[in-house]
Formats: structure tokens, sequence, C-alpha cells
């Protein structure tokens, strides 16, 4: 029921009728999208299986859990789209930026509370954290609208999410204190970003479809041309702008281009953490 099971949903007819074949969309879950990643790495490399993830599950998870799988068990098809990642709060906390809210938590002699969901947003935390000399306290949540409801009831300083902080943002019920991204975002682009705070790194993550190992070539151009005008539909679009994420195609080359960077720019962060991530509580 998240962003990327409900962007591929609103694919499947236009990609069905571009190739031919019904398309049987199936929800696994399980270790941020481990499970479903271990499965079709060893499933048959005919173009018949197909993995839709949040672009993490394969550049940031085998790098920080013991997965049985890694990037090169896969053939990158395409980028279907990319989150809108942001850290929020609510709007009766007493800072509007970070070094706000790091001045507050110094002041009051305690660590910073944040929301925690997935490795992404422990890894960033961990990496503000050490930046600017502060302690942490995650607090698991599931999913992005537990981190909704943990800013909206005010139990947490802050949450990180890829899209679910726009809609309560614009209804006045949280505040957006900065793009989890490097760079501004698409379709935030007055929130500062990473760059804008002046760190070297940002997170982000994408809708991205990848086929087991070892798929052919001819195979893996076929379906991303089905892909391409599925993700431009107006269909896709609107799942895209009510889930505030921008769905935009790459196709196979710039979709292996991306993911290599997104992973490059994880293993740095980690290096400068020391690699370690910090433990839920």
């Amino acid at each position: 029921g998240g962003g990327t099971d409900s962007a591929i949903r609103a694919m499947t007819d236009i990609v069905s009728e571009k190739l031919g074949q019904p398309i049987l969309v199936q929800n696994v879950g399980g270790a941020g999208g481990g499970v479903a990643a271990l499965q079709v790495s060893k499933a048959e490399p005919d173009g018949y299986t197909l993995l839709a993830t949040n672009s993490t599950s394969i550049t940031l998870a085998p790098l920080v859990q013991k997965m049985l799988y890694g990037m090169e068990d896969f053939e990158h098809v395409a980028i279907l789209g990319e989150f809108q990642n942001a850290v929020f709060a609510n709007p009766d906390k007493p800072f509007d930026t970070l070094d706000e809210l790091v001045e507050v938590a110094k002041k009051e002699g305690r660590p910073v509370s944040y929301a925690s969901q997935l490795a992404i947003d422990r890894l960033l935390m961990q990496y503000i954290a050490k930046e600017r000399g502060f302690e942490l306290l995650p607090l698991p949540v599931s999913g992005g609208s537990g981190a909704v409801q943990a800013v909206l009831a005010g139990d947490v300083d802050i949450s990180f999410s890829g899209g679910s902080w726009a809609p309560i943002v614009a209804a006045g019920d949280a505040k957006a204190l900065f793009a989890a991204s490097h760079n501004r975002l698409k379709l935030a682009p007055d929130l500062v970003s990473m760059k804008d705070l002046g760190f070297p790194f940002g997170v982000t993550s994408h809708i991205s479809l990848h086929a087991p190992a070892g798929t052919p070539p001819e195979v893996v151009e076929r379906i991303a041309e089905a892909f391409g005008p599925a993700v431009e539909s107006q269909m896709a679009q609107n799942v895209g702008e009510k889930r505030n994420m921008d769905m935009t195609f790459q196709g196979p080359e710039q979709a292996q281009k991306t993911m290599e960077e997104q992973r490059a720019t994880y293993e740095a962060i980690l290096e400068a953490v020391g690699g370690e991530m910090p433990a839920q509580q």
C-alpha cells in the first residue's frame, strides 16, 4: 500500500498492453524489501519475474544488513520515480531549522529523538549527528504513516519520510526542516537541502525496477520500453502527485549509473560514520 505499490499498479495496464502479457503484482513484505529482492535474484532470468522496490533495498541494505544478494545479482531495468525524502517536525516544536534543533537538544542536555522506519533514515541521522556533535534516540515506527503519527502526536523531535510529510505540511499540521537529498527536491524547491546545510552528502531513493542477473539485454530493453510510457501516463503522474513522488523515467543505462552513484554515496556516508548504524530502541 506504499508509494511503490501504488505507482506500479497504476502502470500495469499500459505495460501489459505494450508487452502483450498480463501483469501480476504481488506484495512481498519483509526486511524492508529484502525478502522480495532475494526471491527475484534467484528467479529464472527470462524477463517474467521482476522486482519493483525502493532502490535502497539494492544499494544500501546489502551494505548494512546480512543480505543474501547484492547489486550484482540484478539487471537494473529502469528508474520509475524519485522519493522526495525530507525531515519534518510537529509545528509546536521550539525549532524551525536543523541548527535550532541541535541547539535546543544541547541546551536541554538530551538526545535528539526521531521516528525511525528504514536503514536510510538511521544512516542519515547517524551521519548528521556525528557531523554536528549530538546524541540520537531512534524510536521505531512502521512506515511513513507511523512517522507521520509520531510527529502529529509530538512523540519525537523529528521524522523522516519519502513523501508522507508533504500533505501534513501543506495542511499546517507539520513543518518541514530540510530535504534529505544533497540537492534541492524537484517537488519542494524552496526547502533547504543537505548541500545548503554544508554537508557533502545527502540521501536519495527511487522506485527502481530490476530483473535477475543474466536476463538478456534485448529482454531488459523491451521491458524498459514498455515502462517508459507507463511512467509518463496520466494515471502514474496522478499517483506521483498524490504521493509527492517525482515520476520521471530512466532507462537501463541511466538506471545502472543512478544505482551505482547511490551505492557509492552510501558507502561514503558509512565510512564517514565509522561503518556503524545506530540500533533502534
